[in-house]
């Protein structure tokens, strides 16, 4: 039976507003008082735990600037559907238990959830989870689930230990525990029950067949996602190395030779073909292997010179605190000094205020002498990183001319091939007419065959050329984007900190002026 509370709030259906959310801020320890002040005025972006419980909320809504929101209860609502969620992906525990919610929905971005109940509603399939790869505790007893083998659906989630499904219609079913049991790993808790490895060992052998025949096909899945990520790797490692296209540049000029299928039909002529295509290979894994010492050699560049960067900038960093705190202690002691004898607040502010300009000046300087070591580090980065990218840029001609040589080569030998296969057809008592119709029209007419070899040549060179055309301007691009980054970071940390000591001597002086305004007004 619903509680009073329950039945109170479905009468008038209520909205999520910003008093109602600071309402159901939770602050953790403190006196009351200090926690109904931090509800007040802390930022949303500063809440961590919200308890919407009771609400009679029927829609979530109304939850932006909170994205930094870890734990959210929406329980014992009217809420019919999950929605509005997306931004909040900070959160680990949601409670949306009792409400009328039928379909799993909207939680794709939740990615960091570990605890998730849907406890007492209308779910009558379990699905739309597939994103939430942390969850650990998963709450869907009281719901119209029917369907046994739905819970397969909770075989992908590795890191879940508890789950409740009690109270839904399949557990009638006389199979339920040990369904579960065998074909959910590594639960810990089911239905509130410890699981007991004694039964696990017990439901695996009753389902033994379909565990067999399920375990086979999750190991091939598991080899077929190694590869795929081993090749998706790859590829990756090829385009950040500026080598995207050159491994596959030989089929590509095949695929994209609009007269090969027609030469391919012709017998022995495309024989030099084979011996091309070794030579070609060996070129390119020569290329790829001294590309890719260069890649490794421009990422070690760039790593030897952000900790360079870095380095400095923590050492100025450094001075700039130890001035900073020197000054924060002399501002405290100013600060006692006026308390204890208000007599001597105008000399001792005057004096701070004099220490103050000191400090900026100080910071100024040291800020000054940092842009300019700055501009050097960044000068010098960008020519050592500009050679490499020259050295590259030769290493992608030299390669491209030992590929235009072999295509050349091919290109010779196909034509002298072509001679001698043209006249081997043109012979009497040529067996011609035994050959595909794209073949002999082309052996029939010895300009047609020369056009077709001179056509097929010209897209391989078209190919080639092409590549080489985007990967050196690529790699003259990246190495200019690259340095005018470093550059355009170097400036907007000038702006930067200058404006951050501006503020900072502005701040104090309006300090300073209040203090002295205070203790003025302080005199009888």
């Amino acid at each position: 039976m619903p509680s009073l509370e329950r039945l109170i709030a479905e009468v008038e259906p209520n909205v999520i507003t910003e008093a109602l959310t600071r309402e159901c801020i939770q602050i953790q320890g403190g006196e009351p008082d200090t926690a109904a002040n931090k509800k007040r005025s802390m930022p949303f972006r500063d809440v961590e735990c919200l308890a919407f419980s009771f609400k009679n909320l029927a829609c979530i809504d109304n939850l932006r600037g909170l994205d930094n929101l870890t734990k959210l209860q929406l329980d014992n609502n009217q809420i019919t559907k999950i929605e509005n969620l997306a931004h909040l992906i900070n959160l680990t525990w949601l409670d949306l238990s009792f409400n009328k919610i039928s379909v799993i929905s909207g939680l794709e971005t939740l990615t960091k959830l570990v605890d998730l109940s849907l406890f007492n509603n209308n779910i009558s399939k379990i699905e739309n989870l597939d994103t939430l790869v942390n969850l650990n505790v998963l709450s869907l007893g009281n719901n119209q689930l029917s369907q046994l083998d739905n819970v397969m659906y909770l075989r992908q989630f590795k890191q879940l230990r508890l789950v409740n499904l009690a109270g839904n219609p399949i557990c009638k079913d006389h199979d339920y525990r040990s369904y579960v049991l065998s074909h959910i790993k590594d639960l810990i808790y089911l239905d509130y029950r410890r699981v007991n490895p004694t039964d696990v060992q017990a439901a695996r052998e009753q389902h033994q067949d379909e565990m067999i025949e399920l375990q086979e096909r999750e190991e091939q899945q598991a080899q077929e996602e190694k590869l795929t990520a081993e090749r998706d790797a790859h590829n990756k490692l090829m385009t950040q190395a500026n080598l995207e296209g050159v491994e596959t540049l030989i089929d590509d000029m095949v695929k994209e030779d609009p007269e090969w299928p027609r030469l391919v039909q012709v017998p022995n002529l495309l024989d030099p073909w084979n011996d091309i295509r070794d030579k070609f290979n060996v070129a390119t894994d020569e290329f790829k292997a001294s590309i890719l010492d260069q890649h490794n050699r421009k990422k070690a560049e760039y790593e030897e010179w952000l900790n360079v960067v870095r380095g400095y900038l923590d050492e100025k960093d450094a001075e700039a605190r130890k001035l900073i705190v020197e000054f924060e202690k002399a501002k405290k002691h100013t600060s006692r000094v006026v308390a204890d004898n208000p007599a001597l607040a105008d000399n001792q502010i005057l004096s701070l205020k004099v220490k103050l300009m000191s400090l900026k000046d100080q910071l100024m300087a040291i800020e000054m002498e940092t842009v300019e070591i700055l501009d050097g580090l960044v000068q010098e980065f960008d020519r050592a990183y500009s050679e490499l990218a020259e050295t590259n840029k030769g290493q992608y001609n030299t390669y491209f001319t030992q590929v235009r040589d072999l295509q050349n080569s091919f290109f010779n030998q196909l034509t002298s091939v072509a001679m001698t296969v043209f006249e081997k057809y043109n012979q009497e008592n040529s067996d011609i007419e035994s050959l595909p119709e794209d073949a002999r029209m082309l052996l029939q007419d010895k300009d047609s065959l020369m056009n077709a070899l001179q056509a097929s040549h010209d897209a391989h060179m078209q190919k080639i050329d092409a590549l080489e055309d985007r990967l050196i301007s690529q790699e003259l691009r990246s190495a200019n984007d690259l340095t005018s980054s470093n550059a355009t970071w170097a400036t907007k940390r000038n702006r930067d900190r200058i404006s951050e000591i501006i503020n900072y001597v502005e701040r104090n002086v309006l300090e300073l002026d209040e203090l002295a305004g205070d203790d003025d007004g302080g005199e009888p």
